[in-house]
């Protein structure tokens, strides 16, 4: 992805959401209630270079199989 927009927080927010269906050992609702909460929280954030990190954050967690939880 080429940098923070809309459509690159949706694609994050939709990977992140598939990657949680195949959960083993973690609760699957707290799982999608987290992530909510998490893009819910980075919502708020004005600053352009912000996003763009919150952004690199939730690629490296999905990148990193879900930071071990899977």
């Amino acid at each position: 992805m080429g940098g923070w927009s809309r459509s690159a927080v949706l694609e994050l927010y939709r990977a992140l959401l598939r990657a949680g269906r195949h959960l083993q050992y973690t609760d699957r609702n707290y799982y999608r209630r987290a992530v909510a909460r998490e893009f819910r929280r980075c919502q708020a954030l004005t600053v352009t270079e912000d996003k763009e990190d919150a952004l690199k954050r939730g690629q490296f967690f999905l990148s990193s199989r879900l930071g071990g939880l899977m």
